[in-house]
Order: structure tokens, then C-alpha cells, then sequence
């Protein structure tokens, strides 16, 4: 009996840590401040949502569909290199002083690496938030959308 309780509990395990690292949490820094949370979908694909706070003026939130479009063994010793794309929207406010309504299309593509040895992962992206800020005094094009360059680093689990 011991042996087969034990042969379950290894055998559940096994299968958790197979299946271990389906979310990510982080931070990204560029075109203002952002915490990050990743959930795949498949091998393939993945969700990003962010909250952000765009050009240190504004509060917004965004998602993202993402696609792994390429993958290189690099350094096989130390992570894997990978090149990921994806769209989606974001909604919020920006302006701290005088708010307006932010809405607009999300774009990515990050290039980066996710560690062997430890599940953190550290990537280079381009998030542009193409958009318009409704009221306020920033009304019309949201201008520090397009030049949204960050760095990100990210715990998977």
C-alpha cells in the first residue's frame, strides 16, 4: 500500500512539473512602468495582459494575443532565444491632471530569452499603443504610444 501511495504522489508530481510554467509575472520599463502577467494557450501561442502607466502620465490596461513565431538553440547551455508577435487593445486614462478616456489597438513583438536553469526570462520589445485620448487636456492621438521600446524581465511558474 505505502508503494502505491507513494508511485500516485510521484506520478502527480511529475505531471505538475511538466505542466509548471503556464503563467509568468514581471515587469517591463520603457515607455513608462509596467507589471505584466503571461498565461499560454499552447506551445504556440499565449495571452499578455499589462498595467501600465503609460509615459509615467496615465493609468491603462492592455492585452495582447501572442504568436512564438521563431525559436533558437543559440546557447544550449543557457536559454533559449525566441522572437514572439502579437496584437490586441488597451484601455485607460491618461493625464494624471486632467484625464482623458485612452483607447486604441496594441501591437508587440519582443525578443528575448528564457533560461535553462532558472524560469526567468529577460526580452527586448516594441509595444506600440495605436490610439486616441478622449477629453481632457491630451485630447486626440495618443503620440507616446508609438514610441512604446521597453525591457522586460519575467518569472515563469
Amino acid at each position: 500500500m505505502k508503494k502505491l501511495i507513494f508511485v500516485v504522489l510521484l506520478c502527480i508530481t511529475s505531471l505538475s512539473f511538466a505542466n509548471a510554467q503556464k503563467n509568468a509575472v514581471g515587469f517591463r520599463f520603457g515607455g513608462g512602468a509596467e507589471f505584466l502577467y503571461q498565461r499560454d494557450l499552447s506551445t504556440k501561442n499565449f495571452l499578455q495582459f499589462t498595467l501600465a502607466i503609460p509615459n509615467y502620465e496615465g493609468l491603462s490596461l492592455t492585452g495582447i494575443y501572442n504568436w512564438r513565431c521563431c525559436q533558437w538553440d543559440w546557447t544550449p547551455r543557457t536559454c533559449d532565444w525566441y522572437l514572439n508577435a502579437g496584437v490586441g487593445g488597451a484601455l485607460g486614462f491618461y493625464d494624471f491632471d486632467d484625464s482623458g478616456l485612452l483607447f486604441g489597438v496594441a501591437g508587440s513583438c519582443a525578443f528575448g530569452c528564457q533560461f535553462k536553469k532558472v524560469p526567468i526570462s529577460l526580452e527586448v520589445d516594441y509595444r506600440p499603443v495605436i490610439g486616441t485620448v478622449i477629453g481632457g487636456y491630451s485630447e486626440g492621438f495618443f503620440t507616446p504610444g508609438f514610441w512604446n521600446f521597453g525591457l522586460a524581465v519575467a518569472f515563469h511558474f
